[in-house]
């Protein structure tokens, strides 16, 4: 049997290689054979024979299954799968990144507000350093904290408002257009419940922080940036020479070549190019004679340098080098911040730019070592740039100057000179306007001068109109030897608009002035007779530089709110309108409504021109329902008390209305308080016509209700 089997297996094995011996060939098949079953499940050892010993042994069948042929294997794609698995576990690690940076600097702001005596000194709290813009003006929900400003600013005055409100608002019941005064009056007041959290920035198309790499940016074409350039150099575009003051030691143009060619430029530089092709694209759009596709196309060029100067702006660290070139592009920033209206990141920069001038010494006119290598021309001109800026911020925002006249020694621009430029001669103009803007506020609405006698305060209102009186006459002197030279390079139009701004901001200042020294305590008016003509005069004045924004096709509109009726707390309007609500003058009103009506196309300039415009435009209807009422007769009396309940709920300065008695009619409220005029609670800080104008609630409130009034149009 066995030899049978053997026979037979050997008969069919396959014949074996030359030079092969039978028993190494069986030695070598037997090895490549699986175990039998029964040693495999046994765990002991086959010789992996047929039937292999140990089965013989124990008896048992020897089975062995066939071999299987090993499947072939899938090859993975790493390209295709694996590397998507990899961007996002890079994006989970940004977002995780992020996450811990918004929790570390929640956790610095609240360990501060909570304990901020405990920190040591020199402690750092965990303030995320990617850019002061985003340290200054965009923090955490939790840690946002209200805006603090100065009694001359546009958010001051509102603590006392409803507490005299609620008596009033369900006082008798009056015809239903004074029903709607109160109303609107009533929402006026309620809106000083409302949170305002500090939002200074306003930068809503920046991009995140990262360095700057040229490829990352894009740029106008070369060839239409060096175009405006050569224009601009022969000063034929309107409002660019300011541009070049600021690289006096450096081309223009060949910071620009630089931005266009090198791989990595430097954030200053990048911020100075973009600020300067930004003005240069958007003026030669809006007062070139251009066709409108070519307008479209400048202005779609402008928006780009724009979005570079926003990004860019984001990525100013909290501590810049000290050199000449951050100053001039911390400027350039800052004056982006004002056309923007976003006065409290203008303030951030132009303070860090202070700084860095004392730093460097240029507030001294003697020579420090860092101006080897810089023009002392330049720095002074840098150096007084800074200064404009912080004094004209320190009244719009009711702080005091980061820069002291007492330790300036640099020498001023001159009005006059042989070679002097039309530019520098009306810049240095604005600078004497501007310590002026820096002197108001330190002298009449700093808390410190809020305490002197009215005697002490008057006289530095006298002073301080004596300088504005004075810089009307060296402005006059200066138009007569510069005008016709500058209207000759920039057109009459532009000049005509520049000077009739500089008199409208001159003649607000005034009624600053005159409405901080004027008390009320020995008149039954609130305001003397001079703070009454100047605002007068600077709205006539208004409508005639409006006629000349008319004329150049409304191109400097958006110009002429920022830097003028924004760039200080535009008291005037606010002057009259209490004027009307005391005396019932109908030519004021028609004042304030002709001025209301001048200015609608505020609403398209910024957020917060918009804001401006909705408040004038309640308080024109207010005085000229006002007036109304008191015109009509049979219930005028009553009607009139009612409306001076509301307006004296309010803080507005009470009426006198001959033959009446209004505290009767309104009955009693054991308040002594209301027979008082609140105008004239200089140490409450809660003067009405401040209040009304520089309300922040009240201007929120505008921006989310729509005051429809039965009476406006």
């Amino acid at each position: 049997m066995d030899h049978t089997e053997s026979t037979a297996s050997d008969s069919d094995a396959a014949p074996l290689p030359p030079g092969t011996s039978s028993s190494h060939a069986t030695s070598s098949l037997a090895s490549s054979r699986p175990a039998c079953e029964a040693c495999r499940a046994r765990k002991i050892r086959c010789d992996k024979e047929f039937p292999c010993s140990q089965c013989q042994r124990a008896g048992v069948d020897c089975v062995r299954l066939p071999n299987k042929r090993r499947e072939k294997r899938t090859r993975v794609l790493v390209s295709s799968q694996y590397e998507k698995k990899v961007d996002s576990i890079e994006h989970r690690l940004d977002n995780i990144t992020r996450l811990l940076n918004d929790l570390a600097t929640h956790i610095s702001a609240t360990r501060t507000t909570e304990n901020p005596d405990s920190r040591e000194p020199g402690h750092l709290s965990g303030f995320p350093t990617s850019s002061l813009s985003q340290a200054l003006a965009r923090p955490s929900a939790s840690a946002a904290e209200p805006i603090v400003e100065g009694d001359s600013s546009l958010s001051a005055h509102s603590v006392f408002l409803n507490n005299f409100l609620q008596p009033f608002i369900n006082a008798a019941q009056p015809d239903p257009e004074i029903h709607a005064t109160a109303n609107a009056l009533s929402h006026l007041a309620s809106a000083s419940n409302t949170d305002v959290e500090a939002s200074p920035s306003g930068l809503a198309s920046t991009q995140s922080s990262k360095p700057l790499h040229r490829r990352r940016f894009d740029l106008p074409p070369l060839q239409n940036s060096a175009a405006l350039i050569r224009a601009a150099q022969a000063q034929t575009l309107a409002g660019s020479g300011w541009v070049y003051e600021y690289v006096l030691m450096r081309s223009f143009s060949d910071l620009c070549l630089q931005a266009y060619l090198s791989e990595e430029t430097s954030l200053y530089d990048f911020i100075s190019v973009n600020a300067g092709l930004y003005s240069l694209f958007r003026d030669y759009a809006c007062t070139a004679q251009l066709s409108h596709d070519e307008k479209q196309r400048n202005m779609q060029y402008a928006s780009v340098c724009r979005d570079n100067l926003e990004t860019a702006m984001t990525n100013i660290p909290i501590q810049p080098p000290a050199s000449a070139d951050v100053i001039a592009a911390l400027l350039f920033a800052a004056f982006y911040s004002i056309e923007f209206s976003t006065p409290s990141l203008s303030w951030s920069l132009s303070s860090k730019a202070a700084e860095l001038c004392q730093t460097l010494g240029y507030h001294r006119e003697s020579p420090q070592i860092s101006r080897r290598t810089v023009s002392l021309r330049y720095t002074r001109f840098l150096f007084w740039t800074t200064y404009y800026v912080d004094k004209s911020l320190s009244l719009r925002l009711g702080r005091p100057s980061i820069i002291q006249d007492w330790d300036v020694t640099t020498i001023p621009p001159a009005i006059s000179g042989e070679d002097l430029e039309p530019v520098l001669a009306f810049f240095a103009l604005w600078i004497k306007t501007a310590r002026c803007q820096g002197s108001i506020y330190e002298m009449l609405y700093s808390s410190a001068s809020l305490t002197q006698p009215d005697d002490v305060r008057q006289s530095r209102a006298h002073l301080l109109a004596s300088s504005l009186h004075e810089i009307a006459r060296e402005t006059e002197k200066t138009k007569a030897q510069y005008i016709p030279l500058a209207k000759e390079r920039s057109g009459s139009t532009l000049m005509d608009f520049y000077a009739l701004s500089d008199e409208i901001l001159r003649l607000s200042l005034l009624t600053h002035v005159y409405r901080a020294a004027y008390g009320g305590m020995h008149s039954s008016e609130t305001f003397s007779v001079d703070c009454i003509k100047a605002a007068r005069a600077t709205l006539d004045r208004h409508h005639d530089c409006m006629e000349v924004v008319c004329e150049a096709n409304d191109t400097y509109f958006a110009t002429y709110v920022q830097w003028t009726l924004m760039f200080a707390p535009f008291v005037p309007f606010i002057v009259l309108f209490c004027h009307v609500m005391e005396t019932r003058d109908q030519a004021d009103a028609a004042r304030l409504d002709a001025f209301v009506r001048s200015i609608q196309a505020a609403t398209t300039v910024s957020e917060h021109a918009a804001k401006m415009h909705r408040l004038f435009q309640v308080l024109e209807s207010i005085a000229r329902r006002y007036v109304e009422i008191n015109t009509v007769n049979g219930h005028a009396s009553s009607s009139a008390s009612a409306m001076d309940a509301s307006l004296a709920a309010l803080g507005f300065p009470r009426a006198v209305h001959s033959g009446t008695h209004t505290a009767a009619e309104l009955g009693s409220t054991g308040n002594d308080q209301y027979t008082l005029d609140p105008m004239i609670w200089m140490g409450d800080n809660a003067s009405l016509e401040e209040w009304l104008y520089t309300n922040q609630e009240s201007m929120e409130m505008l921006q989310g209700t729509d005051m429809n009034f039965p009476w406006t149009e």
